[in-house]
């Protein structure tokens, strides 16, 4: 484009047309300086400001750092008149002077200088103080925050900012409360490390609640319960879902449910197996705990609208949350878990729930033999009573009934005087059927009063041998032991040798896991279609799988060890291959041992009633040459095994004699009339007897209301071998 008119002259004039520019640059040269000495003037001022105000912080600084933390000083805290505002002055009556003495004093005690204003103050400070101004303000006093502080922000960041500022503030005070919060955190952080969901919620609905300041504290509460306070429930089938809510509150959801094969997954959470899942079990639960405080429903089928997997033995789960769970045993989780028993009849319902025995001294024994009979049949139980008192050097506990107390008490006169017997009474005179014993001793109650650290339980149909091989102390080391059952006679275990260890008729147990084991539903269900024996040993695959999950694990003896503690059915039984027994060389392929009796093949069919995996060799297993510690009922199965036991051990043959007497056994083959079970269905109230946490509490949320104790139901009609002998 072409250069314009003016421009093109201006560009043909050459340098001489410049003149006229350097004198218009030259008449700006005095604005330029007066600008120069306005900016540095400016930049002087500035830098001055901010020395002052660091001389000031710096002296304010110290001053607080030389006053002592009220936390840790003893002497009390001056009154204050406000909260904030100036520099603290002590009040004076109306109308009177102050004296130059007094004002020495104020001066002297009050000591901290006039504190800056807020907007000379670091940011931290700042909301130190304003958190404490919501407070109460006082240790901000102390702290030397009594200037002005901005107003607090409402928004959802700025409150979560207070709350942990108000956390830190707080921190400062007491040592106890300083040390309290530490701990809630570690074990916060340990418990998250750990990997379970339900401890990492729990430590952080504990920290959440401990951590709110005390006007704020019923807010947080419920803000926690609302996010983290989320409890486990894993209940076997046969068992009952018990939940008692402390501090009031309440489940609010159940987050998840299911009724068939749960699986816990490696971080600790539940997932639904889709193979074996009822989609219906959330709203099952949801009718019978959301919005309560406490509930109790039983697992079984029938409360279920159908069998998620017919023919497979099932598990139930669930999570919910809201509910602070009350944890310690109650008379009403026991109620609730025996009054859904199919197997259970009204009656031994409430023997069960009502069942109070004196606990044992402290400290407890190291040992202690138990025996449950509530008959009186004196040389029978004298007899027995005796070849334990020989083998064993232990004292003996006898659980009978109101009846047969004082004759037995006259019986063993001489052994209670010396302090070597006790009785304790039942409160019942009727303990001959099997589920209602087995069922007693799947109750904490039951394990609590049992006067030794280790039991050795026995009954009238057993008896130790006085020449055996091995003693009693050998076998202290194990949680469990009982002579081998049941192998090719009938399934008492679904491991690879269907032998399990085993009998609990005579058996030596733990005291302490015992309690343990029955307080834990997830573990242990009374009367959920396994006798105790079987439970507390863990004899199946399932009952060892799901205590593990719950950490708990029974130590218990091989079953070529365990039949030289007692045996009832085989004396030798086969190696399996894999195997390694002590006292056998070494038998990879296994071995038989050709000493079984019994049937060989189911009734009515071709299958093999042992079938062990995997099969061991046909070659013939060596003998081992030992005496068994005891027998229990021995006669009855292998006659092998009896005519084995009739030379080595003459005991047994006192003891037979003296059951054909009483007719030991024939108390749980018909003599009685047993009314039969009639299980609840559905969600269960309370009894008026054995009333929930909550209620006890008075703070019951939802469905509050009791129902009396039931009446005319069906009671046994005993039978005639009680006056035999």
């Amino acid at each position: 484009m072409a250069p314009r008119a003016n421009e093109r002259t201006s560009l043909l004039k050459g340098p001489s047309s410049s003149s006229a520019t350097v004198e218009q640059q030259s008449s700006f040269a005095p604005v330029r300086a007066v600008l120069s000495c306005t900016a540095a003037l400016v930049m002087t001022l500035v830098a001055a400001a901010l020395l002052v105000a660091a001389s000031l912080q710096a002296a304010d600084l110290s001053a607080w750092l030389a006053t002592p933390s009220p936390g840790w000083s003893s002497a009390p805290p001056p009154p204050l008149d406000k909260p904030s505002g100036g520099p603290h002055r002590p009040r004076r009556a109306a109308g009177s002077e102050p004296s130059p003495t007094a004002a020495t004093a104020s001066t002297h005690e009050t000591t901290l200088p006039p504190p800056p204003p807020w907007w000379n103050r670091p940011r931290k400070w700042r909301k130190e103080v304003m958190v404490a101004k919501e407070m109460g303000g006082a240790r901000a006093a102390l702290h030397g925050g009594q200037g002005e502080t901005r107003p607090r922000h409402r928004g959802r960041r700025q409150g979560r900012r207070n709350a942990s500022q108000a956390g830190r503030l707080r921190e400062r005070g007491a040592p106890s409360e300083r040390l309290r919060l530490r701990v809630a955190r570690a074990k916060t952080v340990a418990e998250a490390r750990g990997g379970r969901r339900e401890a990492r919620d729990a430590a952080r609905a504990k920290y959440a609640a401990a951590s709110a300041s005390p006007r704020d504290r019923p807010a947080a509460r419920s803000a926690a319960a609302d996010r983290f306070l989320e409890s486990v429930h894993v209940v076997p089938q046969g068992g009952a879902l018990a939940v008692e809510c402390s501090g009031g509150t309440w489940v609010r959801q159940v987050s998840f449910a299911s009724y068939g094969a749960p699986v816990r997954q490696p971080n600790g959470s539940l997932a639904a197996d889709p193979a074996c899942h009822l989609d219906e079990t959330k709203r099952v639960v949801e009718e019978a705990c959301l919005g309560q405080s406490h509930c109790c429903l039983p697992i079984a089928d029938a409360n279920f609208p159908r069998d998620p997997c017919r023919g497979r033995v099932k598990s139930f789960a669930a999570v919910l949350v809201g509910c602070d769970l009350h944890l310690p045993p109650s008379r009403y989780k026991t109620h609730c878990a025996l009054s859904g028993q199919p197997m259970l009849p009204q009656e031994d319902v409430e023997f069960l729930a009502a069942l109070q025995l004196p606990p044992a001294p402290e400290p407890v024994p190291p040992a202690v033999a138990i025996m449950v009979d509530t008959t009186y049949r004196p040389e029978l139980q004298s007899f027995v009573v005796q070849s334990v008192r020989r083998a064993t050097g232990w004292p003996v506990q006898i659980f009978t009934g109101p009846t047969a107390k004082p004759q037995l008490a006259t019986l063993f006169a001489a052994e209670i005087s010396s302090g070597a017997l006790s009785l304790t009474d039942l409160g019942d005179d009727y303990m001959e059927d099997w589920v209602r014993l087995s069922s007693m001793m799947l109750i904490p109650t039951f394990w609590e009063a049992v006067r030794g650290k280790k039991a050795l339980v026995f009954q009238p149909d057993s008896v130790m041998c006085g020449n055996a091989t091995r003693s009693i102390d050998h076998f202290v080391q194990y949680d469990y032991v009982g002579p081998p059952m049941s192998g090719p006679w009938w399934m008492t275990s679904d491991h690879p040798s269907q032998w399990s260890v085993g009998c609990g008729g005579f058996s030596l147990r733990d005291r302490a896991l015992s309690i343990r084991m029955s307080n834990t539903p997830a573990c242990i269900t009374p009367a959920a279609g396994k006798f105790e024996d079987q439970q507390l040993g863990t004899m199946w695959k399932r009952i060892e799988a799901r205590c593990a999950d719950a950490g708990i694990t029974v130590r218990r003896p091989s079953r070529f060890e365990a039949v030289e503690f007692g045996v009832e059915y085989d004396l030798h039984m086969d190696v399996l291959p894999g195997e390694a027994p002590q006292g056998y060389p070494p038998l990879p392929s296994g071995c038989t041992a050709n000493f079984y009796t019994g049937p060989k093949y189911q009734p009515h069919t071709t299958k093999r009633k042992w079938q062990p995996t995997p099969l061991p060799s046909p070659q013939q297993c060596p003998e081992r040459s030992f005496v068994p510690m005891a027998c229990h009922k021995c006669w009855f199965w292998n006659q092998r095994t009896w005519r084995f036991m009739k030379r080595h051990c003459p005991e047994v043959t006192t003891l037979r004699q003296l059951r054909r007497k009483y007719e030991v056994g024939t108390e749980f083959t018909g003599f009685p009339k047993r009314p039969k079970p009639t299980p609840r269905r559905g969600a269960i109230p309370p009894d008026q007897r054995y009333l929930p946490h909550d209620m006890l509490q008075g703070r019951c949320h939802g469905r509050c209301e009791a129902q009396p104790p039931p009446t005319g139901f069906e009671r046994t009609v005993r039978g005639d071998y009680l006056r035999k002998g």
